[in-house]
């Protein structure tokens, strides 16, 4: 507690009266959550998404998406309000309703560029430094080494992708890469040092005139070689940035405001289509998802036959993950999210309670993943049900969730914003009963479990092009008005289009066939139902 008051303190000291200041929940340089931020030692909660602002009289206000409204709820210390935003509110516009216009916001120097820029529309903002014994990354494991991985999933190289890429770039001379998911496309580098992550802390610096091409990371291998490739200690990047008088292409949605001001001449890339070509994976990695989507499965199958009444949600995480390791492996690719009951309705629940116990007639959901030899997570959600009878109303959400996957599996689509409008078609109707789509239907997936693009939600712009790995994860959480239950239901399968546009599934776990209400099901839909439950068994 000394501790925490010895940080508010600190955080206070630098502002005046009226004067606020922002605390993030990232790591804004590396985009990885952590444990130990800021936000989460000042709040207590751990979400992966979250911001706060301290005051000077020490008040402290945590903002949440939808994601994270009962969580931040059974997190968040008893001093720290809380500021539920709305489907589609961003930070800014929840800030704007507390807060008066030109008000002085202290912000962190390694807060994003374009989070600055938006910021700086509403508010007179100041930048601090952030005190090295404050921020302790306690996720970040140093031990890990960074690897190749194997020439049987990634087979073309360094060279080979930077030639593509400098095709595609033929008006640069110099970029900076910040995305971690685009620097291990890249390099075919991965490592485990960031939980719940296979990319690792680096920025790729490429002068493609002169063929200079530096990779800046924490620890320079010494049983690593990539042709043309140089090592330097992420250390030294802000010295070397500066000695470069030339222009540097830049894109400003992943580079922070430190980073920005520590380069003489920058040139804003206007279509990052790195961006792209690292979404598109070709047919060894393909393969290679399928095949650790197929161990996933299996982990959870084995971890569904140990089932039994007494287990409590934090007995459960332990037997899956115990499953995931033993199908090989490396980490869970994101913290596990494992409920049951009411804490369904909590769609990012993951502080586990020992005295939430499973019992006849529970029901359960389980989002889960992991990271295999080649470093792609994979990424799968399973609402299931511990007994025989499930409640009517249980039957009726669920099949109406999985009615929205299928709608949005079998289609032809191919923008992101449409595919999402389509299952919020099937779902709306449930609000009338206190149930909610709020969240987006899918991302993309790939060396991190959210690798974009795609985005699939209402305000996406993205066309989905064939073989980029996303997810379809439609969900329904809330409380019943007509029977005052609260629960959640989600369905999440990864999946990637054809050049026709045909989805093909890289899940393939059963559905839960107790809780389909199959009267509620058109024909094509208990068709492919069918289909899909004997695949697995099939394989099985």
């Amino acid at each position: 507690m000394s501790n925490l008051k010895e940080q508010i303190k600190f955080y206070t000291n630098l502002l005046k009266d009226d004067e606020v200041l922002l605390l993030k929940s990232k790591d804004s340089y590396f985009k990885s959550h952590y444990i130990g931020s800021p936000l989460n030692v000042l709040t207590n909660f751990s979400g992966t998404e979250g911001e706060a602002i301290i005051e000077k009289n020490g008040k402290i206000t945590i903002f949440v998406d939808t994601r994270y409204h009962i969580l931040v709820e059974k997190q968040a210390f008893k001093n720290v309000s809380i500021y539920k935003m709305n489907l589609g509110e961003t930070f800014l516009d929840a800030f704007k309703k507390k807060y008066k216009k030109n008000t002085i916001m202290h912000v962190p120097s390694d807060i994003s560029l374009n989070e600055y820029w938006n910021l700086d529309k509403y508010f007179d903002l100041r930048k601090y430094n952030l005190d090295e014994k404050y921020v302790k990354n306690l996720e970040l494991n140093n031990k890990a080494k960074l690897f190749l991985v194997s020439s049987d999933i990634e087979k073309n190289d360094f060279n080979f992708k930077i030639q593509k890429l400098k095709n595609t770039n033929q008006n640069i001379d110099k970029m900076l890469v910040f995305n971690l998911d685009e620097i291990s496309y890249l390099t075919n580098l991965r490592s485990y040092q960031m939980k719940y992550s296979s990319n690792f802390r680096s920025i790729l610096y490429l002068d493609f005139i002169s063929n200079d091409y530096i990779l800046f990371l924490d620890k320079i291998p010494k049983d690593i070689k990539i042709e043309g490739l140089k090592f330097m200690k992420l250390k030294d990047f802000t010295g070397f940035i500066q000695s470069i008088n030339s222009e540097i292409f830049v894109n400003i949605n992943e580079i922070t405001l430190e980073n920005f001001l520590s380069i003489k001449k920058v040139k804003e890339l206007k279509q990052n289509n790195l961006s792209v070509i690292s979404s598109i994976k070709p047919k060894s990695v393909i393969e290679h998802m399928l095949n650790a989507s197929r161990k996933t499965d299996l982990a959870i199958y084995n971890f569904k036959k140990q089932l039994k009444t007494g287990l409590s949600e934090l007995d459960l995480v332990r037997i899956f993950e115990d499953e995931l390791s033993n199908q090989g492996a490396m980490m869970p690719s994101f913290k596990t999210i494992l409920s049951i009951n009411e804490n369904t309705a909590s769609i990012h629940y993951s502080s586990y309670d020992k005295n939430k116990i499973l019992t006849n007639e529970s029901l359960l959901l389980l989002d889960c993943g992991g990271y295999f030899e080649g470093g792609y997570a994979t990424d799968i959600t399973r609402t299931f049900y511990f007994g025989n009878n499930p409640k009517p109303i249980y039957k009726k959400i669920y099949t109406n969730v999985l009615k929205a996957f299928i709608v949005c599996y079998i289609s032809n689509e191919i923008s992101a914003k449409n595919l999402d409008l389509m299952a919020r078609k099937v779902l709306a109707p449930f609000e009338k009963d206190g149930f909610y789509f709020n969240h987006g239907l899918g991302h993309g997936i790939g060396t991190s479990v959210h690798q974009n693009p795609p985005r699939l939600s209402m305000s996406s712009s993205d066309i989905i092009k064939p073989y980029q790995t996303h997810s379809i994860e439609p969900g329904l959480y809330g409380k019943s008005k007509s029977e005052n239950i609260e629960f959640g239901v989600r369905i999440e399968n990864c999946v990637y289009s054809d050049l026709n546009y045909k989805k093909h599934t890289l899940t393939k776990f059963p559905f839960e066939e107790v809780l389909i209400d199959y009267s509620l099901l058109d024909e094509n839909e208990r068709i492919f139902v069918k289909n899909w439950q004997q695949d697995f068994m099939d394989e099985a």
